[in-house]
Formats: C-alpha cells, sequence, structure tokens
C-alpha cells in the first residue's frame, strides 16, 4: 500500500516533467463542506483543463462522488484557482489522504483538497476551525478560504 501511495505521489509531482503521448490530465478540487446544516451544505469546485466548475449537490449525502455543473464558471476566477494549486503545501503533498483536525466534529464544517486524474485521487480532509490549523498550511487556508468566499456558491 505504500509502495502504490509514493507511485501516485511522485505521478502526481513528476508527471508533468515527462513527455508522453498521453499526458495526465490532474484535476484540482478544493472547497468546503458541512454534514449538519440547511441548504446548499457543500461548495466544492474543481479546476480541470483550465475551466473551473462547481459542484451540483447539495450536500456530501447526496451522491457516492462528487458531481459538477456541466456549464464552467467565468474565467476570472481561473488564474486564482491556478495559483492555488500550483503553490500547493508540499508538506500536504507528502501526507495524502490526510485529516487534519477534526472536520465538523462540532458541525463547525471542513474544508476538501483533492488532486483527480485516471490514476485515481489523493485527497485531505481538513478543520474549518483555523485553531487545528499546522503554522506550515495556514497562509495558504487562509488564502483558499478567502477564495472561496468570493466564488459563486450555486
Amino acid at each position: 500500500m505504500k509502495k502504490l501511495m509514493l507511485l501516485l505521489l511522485t505521478i502526481l509531482v513528476f508527471g508533468a516533467c515527462k513527455e508522453s503521448e498521453e499526458p495526465l490530465q490532474d484535476a484540482f478540487v478544493f472547497g468546503r463542506w458541512s454534514a449538519f446544516c440547511t441548504g446548499n451544505c457543500i461548495q466544492i469546485y474543481k479546476l480541470e483543463n483550465d475551466k473551473l466548475y462547481v459542484d451540483n449537490l447539495n450536500s456530501f449525502r447526496e451522491a457516492a462522488t462528487i458531481t459538477y455543473k456541466p456549464t464552467p464558471l467565468s474565467n476570472q476566477y481561473v488564474a486564482k484557482a491556478k495559483s492555488l494549486r500550483d503553490s500547493f503545501p508540499q508538506s500536504l503533498l507528502e501526507n495524502p489522504f490526510s485529516v487534519i483536525g477534526c472536520p465538523d466534529c462540532a458541525d463547525q464544517g471542513g474544508i476538501y483538497l483533492a488532486f483527480d486524474n485516471r490514476e485515481g485521487t489523493l485527497y485531505w480532509q481538513i478543520d474549518a476551525d483555523e485553531t487545528t490549523w499546522p503554522e506550515v498550511i495556514r497562509p495558504y487556508l487562509e488564502e483558499l478560504t478567502e477564495f472561496i468566499d468570493q466564488l459563486p456558491q450555486d
């Protein structure tokens, strides 16, 4: 299992350096969720092929996988989403499939981060409570949550 995770991480980190007939098409997924709320309890976004999509769910309980609206958001958001993808913390990449804090344990919600490609998914669940964030990723998460606040929610 550790070898498989290491292989996926290596492909993710160094995949862009290798030329092949069909390069990996990574999608950067980010957003936040809450299990016990009313209305739209999930705001997840996917950056894929230079387009940014918003989920078409109201909660994680609606579907086994996150699905997205077919029409991308305005291009005005793409550059910032790319910047967040490109500045993704190395400390998180070194620890995929991590849970930081206790997401939504006290109805505070959680932050979801992922990289998807045809080989699989690397993901992280992070407590929305800023006091649980490790200092090494705090500036990134602050920037990410500020950006999510600017994005269309529905």
